[in-house]
């Protein structure tokens, strides 16, 4: 019998895949200068997705990645940065860096940290929130959620 768990698990890497792909499509469209609001509004939701996904399987540097990447998407929708070339490329190289860590929850293997602390710095810069306005995600502020689909009998036979 298959694990149901695992089986959901899979989706979300599956519609990673897919959310990772309308986020770069979004981000090539901003980068010629599409600036239609909705195409920031699908790159921060694909962000969003990902890290509502990854935070109900506890994969937390893959939530705290996200969580810094909507934070300038929101920024954006906001009026509050302007999505200037630089800052969307400083986008496209953290959708690239997304799509790798995705990758590293789904296979297990080992990541360069690095890589995500130095685009989050390059996000913190950015930014025109203080740091005490972008509430930072830790291991001890995750706390993940259960979630049990034995449903007790419903539906078996008597």
């Amino acid at each position: 019998m298959a694990d149901p768990m695992e089986e959901i698990r899979q989706t979300f890497f599956v519609e990673c895949g897919e959310l990772l792909e309308a986020m770069e499509a979004g981000l090539l469209a901003m980068q010629d200068g599409d600036d239609d609001p909705e195409t920031v509004n699908a790159v921060f939701r694909a962000a969003h997705s990902i890290k509502g996904g990854a935070g109900a399987f506890a994969y937390t540097d893959l939530v705290r990645f996200a969580h810094k990447f909507e934070s300038i998407l929101d920024e954006i929708r906001a009026n509050r940065l302007e999505p200037t070339r630089h800052v969307v490329d400083v986008m496209l190289r953290a959708s690239d860096v997304l799509g790798d860590l995705v990758r590293v929850a789904q296979s297990g293997a080992s990541f360069d940290q690095g890589r995500c602390d130095a685009l989050i710095a390059e996000f913190d810069s950015l930014s025109t929130k203080t740091p005490e306005e972008d509430i930072v995600l830790s291991e001890d502020d995750f706390e993940p959620l259960v979630i049990s689909f034995d449903f007790g009998g419903i539906g078996d036979e008597a």
